[in-house]
């Protein structure tokens, strides 16, 4: 009896096994039949014309263009906002901010998006502070920013910064701490 049963579990495992690889292949095929199917079409119709006409074009491309003299965002709305770390244990853990939307002066009306944590304690030196400040408004009324322009740098790599003027250090020619990132 016992040679029976080891017969019949190895004929049912090798079904599974030959199933499991059947379906393997059938995939397999149906993406390489898809993928033929769509090159073929393309070499019969190499244009498809989309829904965008040159309009859409040009503005995206004066967006582009407008994009290199943009040098302030007009802050839309002040939003609280948790947000998860990036790095490390960070990314189990909820920090507590404020998320500023900025309206750019581009012909596509773009938006940009800061955010910056809420400081643990205030020494003037914190980011909320410091953004607060080029707003031109008091870290505790930090809904009073709504309307105001916050002065923006972009970077080499096309991300924005908040640059906002801060006290030179005359003992040196360079001040590192002019324009610091708070782009997020």
């Amino acid at each position: 009896m016992v040679e029976l049963e080891l017969v019949l579990i190895t004929l049912l495992v090798m079904f599974f096994v030959g199933a499991i690889a059947m379906l393997g292949v059938t995939a397999a095929a149906a993406w390489v039949t898809a993928r033929l199917a769509t090159n073929a079409l393309a070499l019969a119709r190499p244009v498809v014309l989309g829904p965008t006409d040159i309009r859409d074009v040009e503005l995206k491309v004066a967006g582009l263009r407008a994009l290199d003299h943009v040098d302030a965002g007009v802050v839309t709305a002040v939003v609280p906002e948790r947000r998860r770390g990036t790095r490390g244990l960070d990314r189990f853990s909820l920090t507590d901010g404020v998320r500023f939307d900025l309206a750019l002066a581009t012909p596509d009306d773009r938006t940009a998006r800061l955010w910056v944590p809420f400081p643990t304690k205030l020494t003037g030196e914190s980011r909320l502070e410091r953004v607060a400040e080029a707003c031109g408004v008091f870290p505790d009324e930090i809904s009073d920013a709504v309307g105001t322009e916050l002065p923006l740098v972009r970077d080499a790599d096309g991300r924005w910064h908040v640059g906002e003027a801060r006290p030179r250090d005359y003992h040196s020619n360079v001040d590192e701490r002019a324009y610091e990132p708070d782009w997020a």
